[in-house]
């Protein structure tokens, strides 16, 4: 599958419209396959990132809805320059006050190398590939291929660790908050993250009765999201 990602000239002849005006530029497409996550780069905005203390992994949310953990700094070395910088300005979030810790110091880091243009920070390259035999159909030009690398992600994750039992008896009501793309769970004494769905394990029986038993709020544009939470809370059952 062909996704257009950009119309920008071609460098090695970044002039040919101003010979001929009728002419339009290359078109720069990414390359979709049934297992791109792995094999090519994955391509869809990040919605939000955060780090999770509690596995000590920063948790990526794409606008799509799929999700990636990072153990490690270098690990983030896997991006390019480009997603790097759409990646910081998404959305972050870090329950450590005063902007302390592993997450927070990573979040300054990354700051600094942006403003530097990642002076001290290795990043991957993406690719660029001719397809001969697919043309535009208005140029007859080959179109090009641009092919972003695989993350190198983790494929293995926790699960959060156990909450106490009963947790939730006072429960006041559970939402989904699509800035940072997870569920909240409002009790009278505190509120708790929940970032994926199946991260409701860590609940005992008795309180994910509780949550399968109240609709979970949001507006009608995530409902898809809500759904995928409240089905996991009854499959769990």
């Amino acid at each position: 599958m062909l996704v257009m990602k950009n119309q920008d000239l071609n460098p090695l002849d970044e002039n040919f419209q101003l010979n001929d005006p009728t002419k339009r530029p290359d078109r720069y497409v990414m390359e979709l396959r049934s297992s791109y996550y792995d094999k090519a780069g994955n391509k869809f905005a990040i919605a939000s990132w955060m780090y999770e203390h509690d596995k000590n992994m920063w948790l990526i949310t794409r606008e799509s809805g799929h999700r990636e953990y990072y153990a490690k700094e270098s690990q983030f070395e896997s991006w390019t320059k480009i997603d790097l910088k759409s990646f910081l300005c998404a959305p972050y979030h870090d329950p450590e006050p005063n902007q302390r810790g592993r997450g927070w110091a990573f979040h300054s880091r990354l700051e600094k190398e942006v403003k530097n243009n990642f002076a001290t920070m290795k990043t991957a390259e993406s690719e660029i590939r001719r397809n001969p035999c697919v043309h535009d159909p208005f140029t007859k030009r080959t179109v090009k291929s641009v092919i972003w690398p695989p993350t190198n992600k983790e494929k293995i994750i926790p699960i959060s660790r156990k909450f106490e039992k009963g947790i939730l008896n006072n429960f006041k009501f559970w939402a989904y908050d699509p800035k940072m793309t997870e569920a909240v769970i409002v009790t009278q004494e505190q509120s708790i993250r929940i970032p994926n769905s199946y991260d409701l394990m860590s609940f005992h029986e008795e309180d994910i009765l509780v949550l399968s038993s109240h609709q979970i709020r949001c507006n009608n544009k995530y409902k898809v999201c809500a759904k995928e939470l409240t089905s996991a809370a009854a499959n769990i059952l």
